[in-house]
């Protein structure tokens, strides 16, 4: 096993925490800063906001400066970000304590995403799902411990032991070596290539980004609002809707991890459309038990953000960092955009119609996804003809 292996599924695992903890503390939440949807959407928003802004600037830094130190620096911007929050601090202070945290979970996304398709290239995709698996297990356990803690009015201090283990973190990491960037390897100066960026595959990923990171922030953020208004259900079981749609991704990205190949943006496209199937039967039509079609949701769409980030840092090998950070940059502008989006039509409308349209979402995976795959069909043909030639 590589060496920065166990410290990365370490600060993934958090990064599955902190991704679910306004979700799972949003009672709480909403109780004490005194917020209506839309204000909670926009609060929930601020953390992809922040991881957003962590991915973008991480990626020209992880191709260029030694890797540890920004481990480091990235796990205590969360930790005291975390340590900080108050229980009646204004909203506004709120996302900037929250947007904080995303951005140091989005520099170490960067790096660990970076050093994993650097170390394995081609084969990336099965250690990439494995540091993710990790995410989904944070996730997953996070509501259940919400409960176990003394329910979402305990945010604050939730927040504040969060904020703990991830000083536990950053001490680990301080010890743990990392592969220095590929330009320092081959000794040569590392060069942007825009051109590789600008392809309608790279920009087809972009898309799926955008609207899987967004899918996955609105379903974590809006289930209890969802089970409470749409479905009459209480408190407990939106946290159990919550645990079940991460249940699902877990259990997806486990089984990723049986197949050695064939899987690329092909498992994309499939993923994207059923799920937009899924979402628009199940949430449209308010199906029970919630956690079943929030559990079989999660397992739709597993693949998605691990296959995706594979295939980014593949297409552009001699800048990994600006790559997968661009890609995944641009997924958290949808994590920012698609829970202020949900939450403004849930007040002008209702919170049922505002997640049924998650569907259109799913099914812009799908045909993004389809555009990758053409593309990636088109270069292996060409190859093959290169190479028949020669």
């Amino acid at each position: 096993m590589h060496s920065f292996l166990p410290v990365g599924t370490a600060a993934f695992l958090l990064f599955g925490v902190v991704l679910v903890l306004p979700g799972a503390c949003h009672d709480g939440i909403v109780a004490s800063l005194g917020l209506d949807h839309s204000g909670f959407g926009l609060l929930g928003a601020s953390l992809s906001g922040g991881i957003g802004l962590g991915v973008l600037v991480a990626g020209p830094l992880v191709d260029r400066l030694p890797r540890r130190p920004l481990l480091l620096a990235a796990t205590l911007i969360a930790a005291a970000s975390l340590l900080g929050v108050g229980e009646h601090m204004s909203s506004s202070r709120a996302m900037a304590h929250i947007a904080a945290v995303g951005a140091g979970a989005g520099v170490y996304d960067t790096l660990l995403n970076a050093v994993t398709v650097q170390t394995w290239r081609e084969r990336s995709v099965r250690p990439m799902t494995f540091l993710h698996a990790a995410v989904t297990i944070g996730a997953v356990a996070t509501p259940a411990l919400v409960t176990l803690a003394g329910g979402s009015m305990h945010w604050v201090w939730i927040f504040r032991m969060t904020g703990v283990a991830y000083l536990g973190v950053a001490l680990w990491a301080f010890f743990v070596p990392l592969p220095p960037p590929r330009a320092v390897l081959v000794g040569a100066p590392h060069e942007t290539p825009w051109s590789a960026l600008r392809t309608p595959s790279f920009i087809a990923l972009c898309v799926v980004a955008v609207a899987y990171v967004g899918t996955e922030a609105v379903l974590t953020l809006f289930a209890h609002p969802y089970v409470e208004a749409v479905l009459g259900l209480d408190e407990a079981r939106g946290q159990s809707a919550i645990t079940a749609f991460w249940a699902g991704i877990l259990a997806g990205r486990l089984l990723l991890l049986l197949p050695r190949d064939g899987v690329g943006a092909r498992t994309l496209a499939v993923e994207g459309i059923a799920a937009s199937a899924l979402v628009a039967v199940t949430i449209g039509a308010a199906l029970s038990p919630v956690e079943l079609w929030m559990g079989a949701i999660g397992l739709v769409l597993a693949g998605v953000f691990p296959v995706m980030i594979s295939l980014a840092g593949r297409a552009v090998p001699e800048a990994v960092g600006t790559a997968t950070g661009l890609v995944a940059g641009l997924g958290s502008l949808g994590g920012f955009a698609l829970p202020w989006l949900t939450g403004t039509i849930s007040d002008a409308f209702d919170v049922h119609l505002a997640m049924t349209s998650l569907a259109l979402w799913c099914a812009a995976i799908g045909l993004a996804a389809l555009v990758v795959q053409r593309a990636t069909h088109a270069r292996a043909t060409l190859a093959s003809r290169v190479h028949d030639a020669d």
